[in-house]
């Protein structure tokens, strides 16, 4: 019973059978505050699947850590393919940029050593 009550208040997307959304929950009827020839019946609730998810199971064993990191993870906006290759092109213009300065300075030391060494 414990469990039942638990899923209830998750929030799961529940659906009756003829797919209608079901109500939100009301306080279950007592036998006190209904009358005897009454009968409460209530429509039958069925959950809806979100959807197969093969390692669904995983996500029990996730420490926090990741689940934080994959939940930060769909908060980013990601680069359009017009901005993804402006800024791949920059990355190697001034990857080329850096390569050509730091040979320059490698000659010149290497220069140096021989003058003054050999």
């Amino acid at each position: 019973m414990a469990r039942q009550r638990r899923r209830g208040r998750r929030g799961g997307r529940e659906r009756r059978q003829d797919g209608a959304p079901a109500p939100p929950s009301l306080p279950r009827a007592s036998a006190e505050s209904a009358p005897s020839s009454v009968a409460v019946a209530a429509p039958r609730v069925v959950r809806e699947r979100r959807g197969w998810r093969p390692f669904g199971f995983l996500r029990r064993l996730q420490p926090r850590a990741v689940a934080d990191v994959i939940s930060e993870l769909r908060k980013v906006t990601w680069p359009t393919f017009a901005e993804t290759r402006y800024l791949t092109f920059v990355v190697a213009i001034v990857a080329v940029a850096v390569g050509i300065v730091l040979g320059l300075f490698d000659l010149l030391f290497g220069w140096l050593v021989e003058r003054l060494f050999f």
